[in-house]
């Protein structure tokens, strides 16, 4: 079976840590190294980024030794724990980027694909209307994306209210054919 002795499953590299973190925590966390070097590939895919979760498990599991010491009876299994819930958190952040993308740089999260079809066909016709030679149209709707209603957009235009949404819509439907006649 390819990929099932032991020849052929990848070696963890040797194991390292910054010389800042606690003698103790450095000798459990290498105790455990050729399990989580696994654990971080089966969980994860990518067995490379188990160093720099090590390293962030040792930072964090040393200040808090640091910090409260004489609570942890085992430090191995602190450790181990510590190791699993990084690896875990590693995983949903993963899972986040993957199906929503950088959340902090979208307007909105979770649009249906039918809004998104209706606003990207939008979006094309004011690009369409935008580069259009026609000045009127380009006028009434930077007033319309103003928010100005259309009888102030017809005043502005020295048309009627009405008047001014049918020029539009007529402009529209001629720059970007029989789609352009939503209303």
């Amino acid at each position: 079976m390819p990929g099932g002795s032991p020849e052929y499953q990848p070696r963890a590299p040797e194991f390292y840590v910054s010389p800042a973190v606690d003698a103790e925590v450095a000798a459990a966390l290498r105790t455990l190294w050729p399990w989580f070097w696994d654990y971080v590939g089966r969980h994860l895919g990518d067995s490379t980024r188990a160093g720099d979760i090590n390293d962030k498990v040792a930072d964090q599991v040393s200040d808090y030794v640091r910090r409260k010491p004489g609570h942890v009876h085992s430090l191995v299994s602190f450790c181990r724990a510590a190791a699993v819930n990084a690896v875990r958190s590693a995983h949903e952040r993963d899972k986040r980027i993957v199906f929503w993308g950088l959340s902090r740089d979208l307007e909105v999260c979770g649009r249906h694909a039918a809004d998104s079809v209706e606003e990207l066909e939008y979006s094309i016709w004011v690009d369409q209307i935008l580069d259009s030679e026609d000045p009127e149209l380009q006028a009434m709707l930077a007033l319309r994306v103003a928010g100005k209603p259309w009888d102030w957009v017809g005043k502005a235009l020295g048309l009627t209210g009405g008047q001014a949404r049918l020029r539009f819509y007529r402009g529209l439907k001629r720059i970007c054919g029989d789609e352009g006649d939503r209303r």
